[in-house]
């Protein structure tokens, strides 16, 4: 006896059930952020094997959004995507502990009527493992599909199983393989940033020493920027061998152009004057503002000869300048580091000497102890 084909003739399309866990398998899903990315050969490589085992023309690894199936993999099949409403696989998550297996989907009241049954590709045969993650959530499938009705071995049904076990593997390690990189990538940006910070400290803690060691109103070194350059200096010339020398310059009668033309003038004046000592000197020379009206300007390896030319020619360049408001001029007093000297206060006291001398001969002076 032929057993009649049933006629569902009101087209009506069954919907398949949502799942009462929808929003957390949703999330679980969005979290492998595998959604409409390039096809990957290991997905490939599972929809040409399940075709082999289970000897069909159709085979699909899919994930089930919200509103729509989307193919990772496919084979014999050429959407890339089909409506939620439309697929077997919806079905297939409701029940994740099996694999769902529809013999003859003109026979079941479910898909009779679904137009992929109804029209091209016309499919009869379904068979479709869930992809169920280690936290319980059916996300899809991995389906084979003929168009001929048929039935599958249990040992087909246990390799259609396994390869959907695979599926998820893989796609839980390019989970974690993706998080471990987004975890890189954050520490790799803390770390730039941290640099940056640090750089940015750094920065700050150079100008900051840079503005302790600089006398504000004539940007030369003040004297606590001297006294460390000094010793510095004194070191270098006693291991290598090689001359020091120092000058100390007074601002002649400064008090009285102070006096007379106001302390504004006066502070003018004494940036005209560390400009002057500035230019004058070699790159290589050190020029410091060492009291109220004294500057002091280290010689690198300058004997006393040398000495005295720099003093004469810083002399010059004051006494030539063209002063605004009255003409200034410095007294220079200069010294050469002796080995006898313990350190620099004997150098500077040396230097002083001579500084006394030339305010002694009449000031606008260079005179240098060597």
């Amino acid at each position: 006896m032929t057993e009649e084909q049933p006629d569902y003739t009101d087209d009506q399309i069954v919907l398949p059930p949502i799942p009462p866990n929808e929003e957390e398998r949703l999330r679980e899903l969005e979290s492998f952020q595998i959604l409409d990315t390039l096809p990957e050969q290991i997905f490939e490589d599972i929809v040409r094997i399940a075709a082999y085992i289970c000897q069909t023309p159709v085979a699909l690894v899919n994930l089930i959004d919200r509103h729509r199936q989307w193919l990772m993999a496919r084979l014999g099949f050429s959407d890339g995507e089909v409506e939620r409403t439309l697929t077997f696989c919806a079905f297939t998550i409701n029940d994740p502990d099996r694999v769902t297996v529809v013999p003859d989907a003109t026979r079941d009241p479910r898909f009779a009527n679904n137009p992929y049954v109804r029209q091209e590709p016309y499919i009869r045969f379904y068979a479709g493992a869930p992809l169920v993650t280690s936290h319980g959530y059916a996300l899809g499938t991995v389906c084979v599909v003929d168009h001929q009705p048929r039935q599958l071995s249990p040992e087909q049904l246990e390799m259609l199983r396994l390869l959907s076990r695979q599926v998820v593997t893989q796609l839980e390690i390019r989970r974690d393989l993706l998080r471990l990189e987004q975890r890189l990538l954050q520490r790799e940006q803390e770390y730039l940033s941290l640099n940056a910070y640090l750089q940015n400290l750094e920065d700050k803690l150079a100008v900051a020493q840079q503005q302790s060691l600089t006398d504000p109103l004539t940007g030369v070194f003040n004297r606590r920027g001297f006294a460390s350059r000094l010793s510095e200096e004194i070191e270098r010339a006693r291991r290598y061998q090689v001359p020091l020398a120092l000058l100390l310059i007074d601002v002649d009668h400064f008090k009285q152009y102070n006096d007379t033309f106001g302390h504004l003038a006066g502070d003018e004046a004494l940036r005209m004057i560390a400009q002057l000592l500035s230019e004058g000197c070699r790159k290589h020379d050190i020029v410091a503002r060492y009291g109220g009206e004294e500057f002091a300007v280290i010689l690198p390896a300058t004997a006393g000869d040398g000495a005295q030319v720099l003093g004469e020619r810083l002399r010059r360049l004051v006494q030539m300048a063209a002063w605004p408001l009255h003409p200034l001029t410095i007294s220079v007093g200069g010294a050469v580091l002796q080995p006898e000297m313990t350190d620099e206060h004997d150098l500077i006291a040396q230097a002083d000497s001579a500084l006394y001398q030339a305010k002694a001969q009449g000031r606008n002076t260079c005179v240098i102890i060597a």
